[in-house]
Protein backbone atom coordinates (compact mmCIF):
# COMPACT_ATOMS: atom_id res chain seq x y z
CA UNK A 1 0.00 0.00 0.00
CA UNK A 2 0.95 3.40 -0.87
CA UNK A 3 2.10 5.87 2.28
CA UNK A 4 -0.60 8.30 1.56
CA UNK A 5 -3.22 5.39 2.06
CA UNK A 6 -1.35 4.04 5.03
CA UNK A 7 -1.35 7.02 6.69
CA UNK A 8 -5.18 7.25 6.00
CA UNK A 9 -5.75 3.97 7.02
CA UNK A 10 -4.02 3.88 10.12
CA UNK A 11 -6.19 6.62 12.96
CA UNK A 12 -3.86 7.98 15.54
CA UNK A 13 -6.30 8.05 18.38
CA UNK A 14 -5.32 10.64 21.91
CA UNK A 15 -5.39 8.41 24.58
CA UNK A 16 -8.90 7.80 26.10
CA UNK A 17 -9.26 8.56 29.88
CA UNK A 18 -8.91 5.03 31.66
CA UNK A 19 -7.29 3.21 34.28
CA UNK A 20 -4.23 4.64 35.07
CA UNK A 21 -2.60 1.41 35.56
CA UNK A 22 -4.16 0.22 32.10
CA UNK A 23 -2.67 3.04 30.32
CA UNK A 24 1.02 2.56 31.87
CA UNK A 25 0.87 -1.13 30.56
CA UNK A 26 -0.62 -0.14 27.21
CA UNK A 27 2.65 2.35 27.08
CA UNK A 28 5.17 0.37 27.81
CA UNK A 29 4.24 -2.08 24.41
CA UNK A 30 7.41 -1.12 22.07
CA UNK A 31 4.24 -0.78 19.02
CA UNK A 32 1.91 1.31 17.85
CA UNK A 33 -0.95 -0.12 19.80
CA UNK A 34 -4.93 0.71 20.16
CA UNK A 35 -7.69 -0.67 21.98
CA UNK A 36 -10.73 -0.74 20.27
CA UNK A 37 -14.09 -1.69 21.69
CA UNK A 38 -16.64 -3.79 20.36
CA UNK A 39 -17.97 -1.42 17.51
CA UNK A 40 -14.59 -1.33 16.49
CA UNK A 41 -14.21 2.50 17.71
CA UNK A 42 -10.56 3.20 19.21
CA UNK A 43 -11.13 4.31 22.89
CA UNK A 44 -7.18 3.62 23.78
CA UNK A 45 -3.74 4.32 22.13
CA UNK A 46 -0.19 3.74 23.31
CA UNK A 47 2.58 6.30 23.35
CA UNK A 48 3.94 4.88 20.64
CA UNK A 49 1.05 5.37 18.30
CA UNK A 50 0.33 8.94 18.83
CA UNK A 51 4.75 9.31 18.20
CA UNK A 52 4.08 7.30 14.73
CA UNK A 53 0.71 9.83 14.44
CA UNK A 54 3.48 12.93 15.11
CA UNK A 55 6.19 11.57 12.98
CA UNK A 56 3.33 11.14 9.78
CA UNK A 57 1.50 14.47 10.28
CA UNK A 58 -1.46 12.97 11.65
CA UNK A 59 -4.45 15.20 11.73
CA UNK A 60 -6.42 16.36 14.72
CA UNK A 61 -9.79 14.64 12.95
CA UNK A 62 -7.55 11.57 12.59
CA UNK A 63 -5.95 11.54 16.16
CA UNK A 64 -9.15 11.71 18.60
CA UNK A 65 -10.71 9.05 20.57
CA UNK A 66 -13.62 8.20 18.95
CA UNK A 67 -12.28 7.55 15.61
CA UNK A 68 -14.17 4.10 13.90
CA UNK A 69 -10.97 2.11 13.27
CA UNK A 70 -13.21 -0.41 10.76
CA UNK A 71 -14.60 2.62 9.04
CA UNK A 72 -11.31 4.28 8.38
CA UNK A 73 -10.55 0.96 6.77
CA UNK A 74 -13.36 0.70 4.63
CA UNK A 75 -12.85 4.32 3.24
CA UNK A 76 -9.78 3.53 2.28
CA UNK A 77 -10.47 0.45 0.76
CA UNK A 78 -13.27 1.94 -1.56
CA UNK A 79 -10.06 4.08 -2.72
CA UNK A 80 -8.18 1.09 -3.87
CA UNK A 81 -5.94 0.02 -0.71
CA UNK A 82 -6.65 -3.68 -1.27
CA UNK A 83 -4.42 -4.22 2.24
CA UNK A 84 -7.30 -2.12 4.31
CA UNK A 85 -10.04 -4.22 2.89
CA UNK A 86 -8.22 -7.69 3.82
CA UNK A 87 -7.21 -5.32 7.77
CA UNK A 88 -11.04 -4.97 7.47
CA UNK A 89 -12.69 -8.60 6.98
CA UNK A 90 -9.60 -9.54 9.99
CA UNK A 91 -11.20 -7.28 12.44
CA UNK A 92 -14.59 -7.84 11.88
CA UNK A 93 -13.69 -11.53 12.33
CA UNK A 94 -12.24 -11.02 15.12
CA UNK A 95 -14.70 -8.61 16.77
CA UNK A 96 -17.51 -11.48 15.92
CA UNK A 97 -15.71 -14.43 17.64
CA UNK A 98 -15.08 -16.02 14.43
CA UNK A 99 -11.08 -15.66 14.57
CA UNK A 100 -8.56 -15.66 17.50
CA UNK A 101 -6.19 -13.39 15.83
CA UNK A 102 -5.87 -11.67 12.17
CA UNK A 103 -2.44 -10.73 11.25
CA UNK A 104 -1.28 -9.23 7.87
CA UNK A 105 1.87 -8.01 6.11
CA UNK A 106 1.65 -4.53 4.44
CA UNK A 107 4.10 -2.13 2.90
CA UNK A 108 4.06 1.21 4.38
CA UNK A 109 6.90 3.25 2.41
CA UNK A 110 7.69 6.85 3.14
CA UNK A 111 8.97 9.11 0.30
CA UNK A 112 12.38 8.39 1.71
CA UNK A 113 12.78 5.15 2.02
CA UNK A 114 10.30 1.81 2.63
CA UNK A 115 8.68 0.29 5.30
CA UNK A 116 7.16 -2.83 6.53
CA UNK A 117 4.04 -3.44 8.75
CA UNK A 118 2.53 -6.82 10.37
CA UNK A 119 -0.69 -6.06 11.61
CA UNK A 120 -2.07 -7.95 14.43
CA UNK A 121 -5.49 -8.04 15.55
CA UNK A 122 -6.40 -10.17 18.79
CA UNK A 123 -9.62 -10.06 20.84
CA UNK A 124 -10.44 -8.73 24.34
CA UNK A 125 -12.68 -10.79 26.63
CA UNK A 126 -14.59 -9.87 29.86
CA UNK A 127 -16.65 -6.76 30.50
CA UNK A 128 -14.61 -4.74 27.99
CA UNK A 129 -15.03 -6.86 24.81
CA UNK A 130 -13.26 -5.27 22.14
CA UNK A 131 -9.75 -5.93 20.38
CA UNK A 132 -6.26 -5.00 20.57
CA UNK A 133 -4.56 -3.57 17.42
CA UNK A 134 -0.70 -3.31 17.09
CA UNK A 135 1.08 -2.25 13.96
CA UNK A 136 4.54 -4.02 14.50
CA UNK A 137 7.32 -2.82 12.38
CA UNK A 138 8.97 -5.89 10.51
CA UNK A 139 10.87 -3.60 8.03
CA UNK A 140 14.72 -5.23 9.57
CA UNK A 141 13.33 -8.68 8.94
CA UNK A 142 11.59 -8.54 5.47
CA UNK A 143 14.66 -6.47 4.60
CA UNK A 144 16.61 -9.50 5.32
CA UNK A 145 13.92 -11.98 3.86
CA UNK A 146 14.46 -9.92 0.40
CA UNK A 147 18.15 -9.94 0.99
CA UNK A 148 18.07 -13.99 1.29
CA UNK A 149 15.39 -13.74 -2.04
CA UNK A 150 18.40 -12.10 -3.80
CA UNK A 151 20.94 -14.06 -3.25
CA UNK A 152 18.74 -17.42 -4.14
CA UNK A 153 18.19 -16.33 -7.36
CA UNK A 154 21.46 -14.04 -8.49
CA UNK A 155 24.83 -15.78 -9.19
CA UNK A 156 27.37 -14.67 -6.39
CA UNK A 157 29.86 -13.64 -9.22
CA UNK A 158 28.39 -11.56 -11.43
CA UNK A 159 25.27 -10.32 -10.09
CA UNK A 160 22.96 -12.35 -12.97
CA UNK A 161 20.51 -14.10 -12.96
CA UNK A 162 21.49 -17.73 -11.76
CA UNK A 163 19.62 -20.92 -13.37
CA UNK A 164 16.92 -20.81 -10.69
CA UNK A 165 15.59 -17.54 -11.75
CA UNK A 166 16.52 -18.06 -15.30
CA UNK A 167 13.78 -21.13 -16.01
CA UNK A 168 11.37 -19.18 -13.65
CA UNK A 169 11.43 -16.19 -15.86
CA UNK A 170 11.36 -18.52 -19.09
CA UNK A 171 8.18 -20.44 -17.82
CA UNK A 172 6.46 -17.23 -17.29
CA UNK A 173 7.58 -16.00 -20.91
CA UNK A 174 6.24 -19.44 -22.50
CA UNK A 175 2.68 -18.86 -20.33
CA UNK A 176 0.10 -18.56 -23.39
CA UNK A 177 -1.58 -15.68 -22.69
CA UNK A 178 -5.83 -16.21 -23.32
CA UNK A 179 -6.99 -17.03 -27.23
CA UNK A 180 -4.66 -14.37 -28.87
CA UNK A 181 -1.22 -15.44 -30.51
CA UNK A 182 0.99 -14.93 -27.75
CA UNK A 183 4.55 -13.70 -28.61
CA UNK A 184 7.26 -15.76 -29.15
CA UNK A 185 9.95 -16.70 -26.46
CA UNK A 186 13.56 -16.19 -27.60
CA UNK A 187 15.97 -18.45 -25.76
CA UNK A 188 19.91 -17.85 -26.36
CA UNK A 189 22.30 -19.97 -24.64
CA UNK A 190 25.94 -19.05 -24.81
CA UNK A 191 29.16 -21.01 -23.77
CA UNK A 192 32.87 -19.38 -23.76
CA UNK A 193 35.25 -21.19 -26.33
CA UNK A 194 38.45 -20.60 -25.00
CA UNK A 195 37.96 -19.79 -21.61
CA UNK A 196 39.68 -22.81 -19.35
CA UNK A 197 43.11 -22.24 -20.71
CA UNK A 198 42.66 -18.26 -18.82
CA UNK A 199 42.24 -20.26 -15.74
CA UNK A 200 44.75 -23.01 -15.88
CA UNK A 201 47.53 -20.04 -16.66
CA UNK A 202 46.72 -16.94 -15.12
CA UNK A 203 44.58 -18.58 -12.75
CA UNK A 204 40.70 -18.49 -10.93
CA UNK A 205 41.26 -14.69 -9.68
CA UNK A 206 42.10 -13.82 -13.68
CA UNK A 207 39.09 -15.93 -14.85
CA UNK A 208 36.69 -14.22 -12.84
CA UNK A 209 37.62 -11.01 -14.47
CA UNK A 210 37.10 -12.37 -17.95
CA UNK A 211 33.09 -13.47 -16.51
CA UNK A 212 32.84 -10.49 -14.88
CA UNK A 213 33.62 -8.45 -18.22
CA UNK A 214 31.15 -11.06 -20.56
CA UNK A 215 28.08 -10.41 -18.11
CA UNK A 216 29.10 -6.47 -18.46
CA UNK A 217 29.34 -6.98 -22.12
CA UNK A 218 26.12 -8.96 -22.40
CA UNK A 219 24.07 -6.69 -20.67
CA UNK A 220 24.91 -3.94 -23.01
CA UNK A 221 23.09 -5.60 -25.75
CA UNK A 222 19.92 -7.33 -24.40
CA UNK A 223 16.45 -5.24 -23.62
CA UNK A 224 15.53 -4.08 -20.39
CA UNK A 225 12.75 -7.11 -20.40
CA UNK A 226 15.64 -10.05 -21.38
CA UNK A 227 16.62 -11.77 -18.71
CA UNK A 228 20.84 -12.79 -18.72
CA UNK A 229 22.09 -15.42 -16.44
CA UNK A 230 24.90 -17.10 -15.52
CA UNK A 231 24.32 -20.70 -15.36
CA UNK A 232 27.11 -22.48 -14.84
CA UNK A 233 31.29 -21.67 -14.93
CA UNK A 234 31.63 -20.48 -18.49
CA UNK A 235 27.75 -20.68 -19.72
CA UNK A 236 25.56 -17.82 -19.81
CA UNK A 237 21.68 -17.83 -20.94
CA UNK A 238 19.04 -15.16 -22.38
CA UNK A 239 15.77 -15.52 -22.03
CA UNK A 240 13.94 -12.65 -24.67
CA UNK A 241 10.16 -12.56 -24.42
CA UNK A 242 8.12 -10.62 -27.33
CA UNK A 243 10.80 -11.30 -30.03
CA UNK A 244 10.55 -12.14 -33.46
CA UNK A 245 12.93 -14.15 -35.80
CA UNK A 246 14.59 -11.58 -37.37
CA UNK A 247 14.82 -9.59 -33.53
CA UNK A 248 16.37 -12.91 -32.52
CA UNK A 249 18.84 -13.03 -35.36
CA UNK A 250 19.96 -9.43 -34.86
CA UNK A 251 20.83 -9.92 -31.05
CA UNK A 252 22.93 -13.22 -31.84
CA UNK A 253 24.67 -11.18 -34.07
CA UNK A 254 25.17 -8.19 -31.59
CA UNK A 255 26.17 -10.88 -28.79
CA UNK A 256 29.07 -12.48 -31.38
CA UNK A 257 30.41 -9.10 -32.17
CA UNK A 258 30.90 -8.01 -28.39
CA UNK A 259 32.06 -11.28 -27.28
CA UNK A 260 34.49 -10.96 -29.75
CA UNK A 261 37.18 -8.73 -28.69
CA UNK A 262 39.82 -9.65 -27.01
CA UNK A 263 40.49 -9.70 -22.76
CA UNK A 264 43.54 -7.70 -21.23
CA UNK A 265 44.78 -10.34 -19.05
CA UNK A 266 47.92 -10.06 -17.38
CA UNK A 267 49.10 -7.75 -19.90
CA UNK A 268 47.97 -10.17 -22.51
CA UNK A 269 45.26 -9.81 -24.85
CA UNK A 270 43.47 -12.91 -24.86
CA UNK A 271 40.39 -14.03 -27.45
CA UNK A 272 38.29 -16.00 -25.70
CA UNK A 273 35.19 -15.90 -28.00
CA UNK A 274 31.74 -17.61 -27.40
CA UNK A 275 29.42 -20.20 -29.09
CA UNK A 276 25.58 -19.25 -29.17
CA UNK A 277 22.35 -21.25 -30.17
CA UNK A 278 19.37 -19.11 -30.15
CA UNK A 279 15.82 -20.92 -30.31
CA UNK A 280 12.92 -19.31 -30.76
CA UNK A 281 10.35 -20.91 -28.35
CA UNK A 282 6.86 -21.12 -28.46
CA UNK A 283 3.89 -20.24 -25.55
CA UNK A 284 3.51 -23.39 -24.59
CA UNK A 285 6.56 -25.16 -24.37
CA UNK A 286 8.54 -26.57 -21.37
CA UNK A 287 11.01 -24.66 -20.62
CA UNK A 288 13.93 -27.54 -20.10
CA UNK A 289 12.84 -28.41 -23.81
CA UNK A 290 13.96 -24.41 -24.99
CA UNK A 291 16.72 -24.55 -23.30
CA UNK A 292 17.53 -27.99 -24.76
CA UNK A 293 16.85 -26.71 -27.98
CA UNK A 294 19.25 -23.81 -27.76
CA UNK A 295 21.87 -25.90 -25.70
CA UNK A 296 21.84 -28.09 -28.91
CA UNK A 297 22.47 -25.72 -31.35
CA UNK A 298 25.23 -23.85 -29.90
CA UNK A 299 27.32 -26.99 -29.42
CA UNK A 300 26.83 -27.41 -33.30
CA UNK A 301 28.13 -23.36 -33.39
CA UNK A 302 30.88 -24.98 -31.31
CA UNK A 303 31.50 -28.21 -33.75
CA UNK A 304 30.99 -25.87 -36.70
CA UNK A 305 34.24 -23.59 -35.23
CA UNK A 306 36.29 -26.40 -34.59
CA UNK A 307 35.74 -27.74 -37.77
CA UNK A 308 36.82 -23.85 -39.32
CA UNK A 309 39.61 -24.21 -37.33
Amino acid sequence: MDGTRAEAWVPQARTAQWEPGAQQVLDAFPDSTAVLDADGVVIAVNRAWRMFALDNAGSEAATSTGVSYLEVCERASASGCADAAVAASGLRAVLAGDSVESELSYACPSPTFGRWFLLRITPLDGERSGALVSHVNVTRLKSAEQELERRASQDPLTGLANRTLLHSQLGQALVPRGSRRSPEVGVLVIDLDAFKPVNDTFGHAAGDEVLLEVAHRLRTVVRPTDTVARTGGDEFAIVAPGISDEGLYEMERRISQVLAPPHQIHGRRLEVGASIGAHLATPGDAPADALAVADALMYDDKRSARARA
